[in-house]
């Protein structure tokens, strides 16, 4: 079914275009919630790990593990530098909120951190075109990735489970696993690469077009931390080449386009 929607900013709500909008009203939540199957299926493990990375999605998870009365939580952040203060405000927000312990993994390498992003930003062509263009910006694999694998091998408690809030509306490649995840009835995987299992809530949030669900669901998510005042900030990185490399996801003054100049000007 393809559904067609628009957002009306003054009246807080949408219009469905299509013959099954009544229907579709009523499928649709006015809350975001965790699932009673994903609940479920974790409460199989001693403890839980919350991935935070100060964005709305990742910061509503804590959320609601937090109004659900959850105790056994532990949250994990990669600290590589380069976050938004927005986000690092929400992660600081949400310990005195919910007293929940947090881990702040740092990234390990020799080199400057300044090297590490000249590389990346410097293989912006070589990336263009490229189905694997990720495999050109080694900055997220070395500051998050690597670290991230290195703690979670050395240092997760046994019978663990580890809880990702990714969206399958944000990239085709989330959207794929996911699916293979909804198509399993089941909310986790074991991550073979790291070694542990993961649990993903957000399985369910794509419903017709990709556009629709995250018009709709986007704002569940902001209506849930405007109710802690908490910031409405998506997370990730103050420079990043990927953005340089896809215009549409630069926004004014975009810090990446400054030293996109910076790390390319002998070139």
């Amino acid at each position: 079914m393809t559904i067609k929607a628009n957002f009306c900013p003054d009246k807080k709500h949408f219009i469905e275009k299509n013959d099954s909008g009544k229907k579709l009203n009523k499928i649709l939540p006015k809350h975001i919630f965790l699932s009673g199957q994903f609940l479920n299926q974790i409460s199989s493990f001693k403890n839980i790990y919350i991935e935070l990375s100060g964005g709305y999605h990742s910061t509503t998870t804590v959320l609601l593990f937090y109004e659900l009365g959850f105790k056994n939580i532990f949250l994990i952040h990669n600290d590589t530098k380069l976050q938004y203060k927005e986000c690092m405000n929400n992660i600081h927000n949400l310990i005195n909120i919910t007293d929940y312990p947090i881990i702040f993994i740092e990234p390990f390498h020799k080199r400057k951190l300044s090297d590490i992003m000249k590389e990346s930003f410097r293989n912006i062509e070589l990336a263009k075109g490229k189905h694997n263009y990720r495999d050109y910006f080694k900055c997220c694999r070395i500051l998050k990735k690597q670290a991230s694998k290195s703690w979670i091998n050395k240092n997760i408690l046994d019978n663990s489970v580890i809880i990702s809030s990714l969206l399958p509306y944000e990239s085709f490649n989330r959207q794929m696993r996911l699916y293979e995840l909804k198509k399993q009835n089941t909310y986790i995987r074991f991550h073979i690469t790291q070694n542990c299992f993961k649990g993903y809530p957000y399985r369910d949030l794509l419903y017709g077009h990709r556009n629709f669900s995250r018009k709709f669901y986007d704002v569940l998510f902001e209506n849930k931390l405007r109710a802690y005042n908490l910031n409405i900030n998506h997370s990730g990185c103050k420079i990043c080449p990927i953005r340089i490399m896809n215009p549409k996801l630069l926004e004014i003054n975009d810090c990446s386009i400054k030293y996109n100049r910076i790390f390319n000007k002998n070139d």
